[in-house]
């Protein structure tokens, strides 16, 4: 009895708002805004009844959504529910169901914030990010952003700081957004946090919004999502599906990717960036080495097929590009972190070649 006394006073002390309540364009990272407005979710309700299954259940996890806000806070506190298991055999908890926050000062320095093991993983998962010093005046605070879990549903969420500090939330960003199609890898696999999926990554660093759109198993190039894809008013277009089109399944790459170009393309003047799979695991394996070859071949066919059409504003990034090396990959599919950096640097540089 006296343990829960000893409680009230600090639950009292602190101010909690739900991401959610604080109007539709709150959630980065995402387009339906209207249509989202009650989840976290990445597609909108009526694909349900337009994709597969699978791709709809996995449209449910927030993958690449943030929460960006001010606050002066030395403190701040995170408390959430997820629907589905905490973690994969070969993706820690931390990056299957964690979050990562990350803080811009006024002089425009980047920070990340470590949590330090102040983290619980129950029913209700605790996140605290404790004594955080402001360089540039403790008054003036700083702009955070809050990378939401990689593999699992949010179903509710609630930031917390002191009674007495501000916090206002930052609507989404008016500027167009990159926007990526992809597999697991694009999900976010195998990342040990967060904040280290590529494409948190090269939002970070880009300074532009980008939309994942990674389906872990499932980016097929099917027509059905490319509707949905036709719908965003993107900046660029990123096509990588390949880990998910290797074995039998790559004699459907070619005529995918025409069609899906030509839905894109009859709504949008958008880049489209086509990405190949890198076989690291090809270094011990003829088969995969075939495999990961086979399909690469099969999409510069198409890549080559659509500039002798004439279709405009093509690219692409070849798996020589993404470099990869034996120490990139957690199971030879899948990378770890350092993995996740080489391709988002990868990236970086081709996107600046694009976008200049």
């Amino acid at each position: 009895m006296l343990f829960a006394c000893c409680l009230l006073p600090l639950t009292a002390q602190t101010k909690w708002m739900n991401p959610l309540e604080q109007g539709e364009n709150t959630i980065h990272g995402r387009w339906w805004h209207s249509e989202l407005k009650d989840s976290y979710h990445r597609l909108p309700p009526r694909a349900e009844s337009k994709v597969r299954p699978a791709v709809w259940r996995l449209s449910r996890q927030s993958a690449g959504l943030s929460v960006c806000f001010h606050t002066n806070a030395p403190s701040i506190r995170v408390r959430y529910k997820v629907a589905g298991g905490l973690n994969m055999f070969h993706m820690p908890t931390t990056g299957v169901s964690g979050v990562d926050l990350y803080a811009t000062d006024a002089n425009g320095q980047l920070r990340w914030c470590a949590s330090r093991f102040n983290l619980s993983f129950k029913d209700t998962i605790n996140y605290e990010f404790k004594d955080l010093t402001y360089f540039t005046g403790e008054e003036r605070g700083y702009d955070f952003e809050l990378f939401l879990p990689l593999y699992n549903e949010v179903t509710w969420m609630e930031i917390g700081v002191p009674e007495e500090r501000e916090l206002r939330f930052i609507p989404t960003s008016e500027e167009k957004p990159i926007v990526v199609y992809g597999t697991s890898i694009a999900q976010g696999a195998c990342a040990s946090r967060t904040g280290m999926a590529w494409t948190n990554i090269v939002h970070r660093e880009s300074g532009h919004p980008v939309i994942n759109l990674g389906f872990s198993g499932n980016g097929q190039l099917e027509e059905e999502v490319f509707d949905f894809l036709a719908e965003i008013d993107a900046k660029l277009f990123v096509i990588d599906c390949l880990p998910n089109l290797s074995t039998e399944r790559s004699e459907f790459i070619y005529e995918r990717l025409l069609k899906g170009v030509s839905i894109l393309r009859a709504k949008s003047k958008a880049p489209i960036l086509f990405v190949e799979h890198d076989y690291a695991n090809g270094i011990s394996s003829q088969q995969a080495l075939d495999w990961f070859t086979n399909s690469n071949k099969e999409q510069l066919r198409a890549y080559k097929a659509m500039k002798k059409q004439g279709v405009k504003d093509i690219y692409y990034l070849s798996h020589k590009e993404l470099a990869f090396t034996q120490d990139s990959m957690v199971e030879g599919l899948h990378p770890n972190d350092l993995g996740m950096r080489q391709y988002a640097d990868a990236y970086l540089r081709k996107l600046r070649k694009i976008l200049r």
